[in-house]
């Protein structure tokens, strides 16, 4: 790892290294715009889909058991397809492609190809002999239907991982389009799979037979979704087959920084786990319905910002790091995290103000009763607090990782679970589901102050304002008012699709106005942004390349 001393290695000390960081940041946004674009896409898809389980299936000990069952292979999509991957694996190809050229890192990128593939075939045969053994010895219930529905699922784990290595080198090369699409071909899966379901059933509500179907067709959509990379990663020039050889330096490495960087990110998924199996342990063998589905509307704005920020610029922070120019790293980090804060706390007002509305709107259907929703509310109004911490942990994770510090992030994930731990058991109680969300968001908040407070050590400033913070909240407050306003007015018709989508508009259109009158520079950059995001994804000429440096902008 470079010592932080070496912060002098920056723009002003190499030729064309502020046009190179222009380029990389051009880069870096419209990555995060495409990712974001899609994934909106990809989580209206999410809703649907979340809304037809809830119709479908109701609030019962198959949705509970289903719900834990998708936990291990969900937690691998998320670690995998929204970071650790990306975090170990771009700056390894960064810094090979530095030190020794393009070759190298296509071959470091074979090498940790076959290493995954082996480590994954392995993890997945020893747990689902784990799975067989406990399921022989347990009697009938709902414990043994959650370890059936979970040895159907988990061999998902292989074919999403690779998705998401087959993902970094087409981030690397300013490719975020397959990558970004692989999600809403999931949830395609999932839809189509429920409704050929429930129009083939006579029962009233589908059962634990329909939920095995379920996970069968969930496994089939990975394996689409690993096959959907595959032009991506031809036309970024990186080969398809892994290689089975021992490695140099460079691979050891990237294996080092392997797991500390699934441990560093695995923090928020292991947090939202934790809260399922506490809440059916405390609570009801049903209740952990309602933590799931909050925490998939929790994944909306989290995906379209904090995660699209931090996939968009982790192949900048990697490039920067890689060539020593911290300084640099730390400004972008800066507004990185600042245009992140911005958006996210609009988004997380305007979703607080109106959860009542969304979930009536969304699952109040079928099976899906109003009792459930104001339970429903409650328990994402919990989680929603700690929605800012979350985004911003994920980028100053992805930043210390980028730097090439793998340990803090771990040590700092790893310090923060049992604190959840303590405050979902004291929190949880048979009336109060809604205790995990609280519970949750303290953890998170810790973490993201842990976070800032190490990377000073690393040679990391981050140019931070605390009156500018403040001022991010602004726009935030305007969406709350708006939307607030126009849901009173509305009355009991802010719970219908219409006038739902005024008070979205309402609050939307407060949030934005605001933001473009506070934040006018910002706001011309996000502007010219979504111009470049509509050009689509291609390779740039050698002569395009040379000209823009290392900065990989299309």
């Amino acid at each position: 790892m470079p010592s932080p001393g070496n912060g002098n290695r920056d723009a002003g000390h190499r030729p064309g290294g502020s046009e190179s960081l222009a380029a990389g940041g051009r880069t870096a946004l419209r990555g995060a715009l495409v990712t974001s674009l899609w994934t909106a896409g990809s989580r209206v898809l999410g809703f649907l889909r979340d809304a037809l389980m809830a119709a479908f299936f109701g609030v019962t000990p198959v949705t509970g058991a289903f719900a834990l069952a998708w936990v291990v292979p969900n937690l691998f999509r998320r670690l995998f397809g929204e970071g650790a991957v990306g975090a170990a694996v771009l700056p390894a190809l960064a810094r090979a492609r530095e030190e020794a050229g393009e070759d190298a890192a296509r071959g470091l990128f074979a090498r940790f190809h076959g290493f995954l593939l082996l480590l994954l075939l392995a993890l997945t045969a020893g747990g689902e002999g784990l799975l067989l053994s406990v399921l022989a010895a347990r009697p009938p219930g709902s414990g043994r239907w959650t370890l059936e529905l979970a040895a159907i699922l988990l061999p998902y784990v292989v074919p999403i991982c690779l998705t998401a290595l087959l993902a970094a080198p087409q981030h690397q090369s300013g490719r975020f389009l397959l990558p970004a699409l692989a999600p809403a071909l999931l949830n395609l899966v999932w839809i189509s799979t429920l409704l050929g379901l429930r129009f083939s059933s006579e029962e009233p509500a589908l059962g634990l037979g329909d939920a095995r179907r379920l996970c069968l067709a969930l496994v089939a959509g990975g394996l689409l979704q690993w096959l959907l990379q595959a032009p991506g990663l031809r036309a970024a020039g990186y080969p398809l087959r892994p290689a089975f050889r021992p490695g140099d330096g460079r691979v050891r490495r990237a294996l080092r920084s392997f797991f500390p960087a699934l441990l560093g990110l695995a923090v928020v998924q292991v947090h939202l786990a934790l809260d399922q199996v506490l809440v059916q342990m405390l609570v009801d063998e049903a209740a952990n319905t309602y933590t799931w589905l909050a925490n998939r509307l929790l994944q909306l704005p989290l995906a379209l910002v904090g995660i699209a920020a931090a996939t968009g610029t982790l192949p900048l922070f990697a490039r920067l790091s890689a060539q020593g120019r911290y300084e640099e790293l730390g400004r972008s980090a800066a507004r990185t995290l600042e245009s992140t804060l911005l958006l996210i706390l609009a988004a997380a007002a305007g979703l607080f103000v109106l959860a009542l509305p969304v979930v009536t709107v969304l699952f109040e259907h079928g099976a899906f009763t109003p009792g459930d929703s104001e339970v429903l509310a409650r328990t994402l109004r919990a989680y929603l607090w700690g929605l800012p911490f979350a985004a911003a942990a994920g980028i100053l994770t992805r930043l210390r990782q980028a730097r090439g510090d793998y340990r803090g992030p771990a040590w700092i994930a790893g310090a923060v679970v049992p604190v959840n731990l303590v405050l979902d058991l004291l929190l949880l109680e048979p009336d109060f589901v809604e205790g995990a969300g609280y519970a949750t968001s303290a953890a998170l908040a810790l973490q993201a102050l842990l976070l800032l407070r190490g990377l000073p050590g690393l040679g990391i400033r981050l140019p931070l304002r605390p009156l500018r913070l403040l001022r991010l909240a602004l726009p935030a407050a305007a969406a709350l008012a708006a939307a607030g306003g126009a849901a009173a007015l509305l009355a009991s018709a802010a719970a219908t699709p219409a006038g739902l989508a005024l008070a979205v508009l309402a609050g939307l259109g407060a949030s934005l106005g605001s933001a473009a009158r506070l934040f006018p520079a910002e706001w011309r950059e996000l502007r010219a942004g979504l111009g470049r995001s509509g050009k689509g994804d291609r390779r740039p000429s050698p002569g395009e390349d040379r000209r823009q440096g290392e900065s990989g902008d299309p």
